[in-house]
């Protein structure tokens, strides 16, 4: 845990976990893996979820191919999709345990009731406005941003493959990384994470990792600080201060 200020409130947050869009495809998917991370929070685990962009974001690509969006149009559309997937992500019908939060303050009055919280980020987007407007900014960047301004001890992107895959070798298990050094990610541009989200975290000393949801065991694992399948991304040595 990173010392606190007096005076200052520490949110405590143990992991932040961005579920990738990618697993709202198959909602069997998204539902076990929701369930695994409210299972930890009644626990007593401090988790927080930003949830991706999904299937509504989806759509807005395809709007901007058919008529291309004003960069603040979309951006400001697919923070928005972000929060209908955390909707969906949060619906009890899908796992019970959660409830979707659109502050800090509710994340937080969750996470006392030992209940998984599942930001909905565009209110919080729109206010700091943290990031440019451009499609090469992801949620993944989102999710670390909210990682780092949170303090929270470690970030997982969450997504449909194993991890981060060393060039021309996606899906093959002998081409899978088990570990990478964030600044050396940020050099291999869009991989399972955005080029952006890799940078800042290479530049924050952000503990994190890249797993795949559809063996929310691993995803487990990581939290619990297991060894597991997946990517760790080893924090930069010339961080900020």
């Amino acid at each position: 845990m990173r010392p606190s200020t007096p005076g200052f409130v520490h949110p405590d947050i143990g992991c932040v976990i961005k579920i990738g869009g990618s697993l709202t495809r198959d909602l069997t998917d998204a539902s076990r893996l929701v369930g695994a991370l409210a299972g930890l929070a009644r626990k007593g685990l401090r988790i927080l979820v930003v949830p991706g962009g999904g299937r509504p974001d989806k759509e807005i690509e395809a709007i901007d191919r058919e008529r291309p969006l004003a960069p603040l149009t979309a951006h400001r559309a697919c923070a928005l999709a972000q929060d209908q997937t955390g909707l969906i992500l949060a619906d009890p019908g899908l796992a019970s345990g959660t409830v979707a939060c659109a502050t800090v303050g509710g994340c937080l009055a969750a996470l006392a009731e030992r209940t998984l919280p599942i930001l909905l980020p565009s209110d919080l987007i729109f206010t700091a406005d943290p990031v440019e407007p451009s499609w090469d900014v992801t949620s993944d960047a989102i999710g670390a941003w909210v990682a780092w301004l949170l303090r929270a001890d470690r970030y997982a992107v969450v997504t449909d493959v194993d991890g981060v895959y060393s060039a021309g070798g996606v899906g093959d298990p002998e081409h899978l990384m088990t570990e990478i050094a964030a600044e050396d990610l940020a050099v291999m541009g869009h991989t399972s994470v955005d080029a952006c989200a890799a940078a800042f975290i290479a530049a924050n000393a952000l503990e994190a990792a890249v797993l795949n949801g559809r063996h929310p065991d691993r995803v487990v694992d990581w939290i619990e600080r297991r060894p597991c399948r997946g990517t760790v991304i080893r924090p930069s040595r010339r961080a900020t201060a």
